[in-house]
């Protein structure tokens, strides 16, 4: 699965069997990629998340755990449970009065129902939806079948959100944006954009074999290895250079300048909080375009969290 595409296994979750991931071991304590942030009123600490993960991921090095009893208001991205967002994917998702096979090119559809086919879907069932909606759900059986994926109902259980909400149980919860924002920013995508998601993840169906590097998430999580994660992003040269540009800036840069305001308001807030925030890795580890970045741009001093040797 090339790097354009699998920025948007992020946006789903999908469990990994665990052979086949991480390679630190249950007595090695996760490092995680974490950040403190210092200047401000009130103290923060920033999570890197992945939503794909082994159950090594799962076994915090002191550093995260003190971090999290610390804090007294846990804060993520967006509420997925929101029943107004479930209720807008449902609206968004589907088609009222057109189908899918309207809105490609012939080569474009052929192409679609040689991966409904492998995946496994109808094909008149798929022909409701809308091109960013099969993506996902192409992406995300794309990545099971790679990976030697179990259910995607496990799937939250290994990732790093589901792991910090057990911590954050009885505590304050916030969140930086709603599902329903997230939901819009796909259904506003370009045709073109759109399109040539939905002929990826085709592709990520149908030739699995070019398809590995998913697989390296976990262990480069486990290591704190962000300078991973960067370069395959920003390694990345699969589709041309207006599409690569429309994507980023929508999913990340615009998303950034908002997620780093409210992070701010927190920062500065009357009242006194600690604060654990678990944001998605790309949000954090690009350089000159991420929330770091622009904290340290408004003067607050941002060092990573590292785990004590001796611990």
């Amino acid at each position: 699965m090339n790097t354009f595409l699998k920025r948007l296994v992020c946006l789903a979750a999908v469990t990994l069997a665990p052979a086949m991931l991480c390679s630190c071991q249950p007595s090695e304590p996760a490092q995680g990629i974490c950040y403190r942030i210092t200047g401000g009123k009130n103290p923060m600490v920033i999570l890197g998340s992945i939503h794909v993960g082994s159950p090594e991921m799962k076994n915090y090095g002191a550093h995260l755990l003190e971090a999290m009893a610390a804090a007294d208001v846990f804060v993520f991205e967006c509420d997925s449970s929101d029943p107004e967002a479930a209720l807008l994917s449902a609206q968004l998702m589907a088609y009222t009065d057109d189908e899918l096979k309207n809105h490609l090119s012939p080569e474009s559809w052929q192409r679609v129902e040689q991966a409904c086919q492998k995946g496994g879907f109808r094909l008149e069932e798929l022909n409701r939806y809308k091109p960013w909606a099969v993506t996902s759900m192409f992406t995300t059986r794309a990545a099971a079948e790679q990976m030697g994926a179990r259910s995607s109902s496990h799937a939250a259980s290994l990732g790093v959100e589901e792991t910090v909400e057990k911590y954050a149980k009885g505590k304050e919860i916030a969140y930086l944006e709603s599902a329903s924002a997230q939901l819009m920013l796909m259904e506003n995508f370009s045709d073109a954009l759109e399109e040539a998601l939905l002929l990826q993840s085709c592709d990520a169906l149908l030739e699995p074999k070019e398809n590995t590097q998913l697989a390296n998430w976990p262990t480069w999580w486990c290591t704190g290895n962000a300078k991973a994660f960067a370069d395959e992003y920003l390694n990345d040269k699969s589709l041309p250079e207006a599409l690569l540009q429309e994507y980023h800036n929508a999913l990340v840069t615009t998303r950034n300048r908002a997620m780093t305001d409210a992070l701010c308001g927190m920062l500065e807030g009357e009242e006194e909080h600690t604060y654990f925030v678990t944001v998605g890795l790309m949000h954090l580890v690009l350089p000159g375009d991420s929330i770091l970045s622009a904290l340290e741009e408004k003067g607050y001093a941002v060092e990573q969290l590292l785990m004590q040797p001796d611990r």
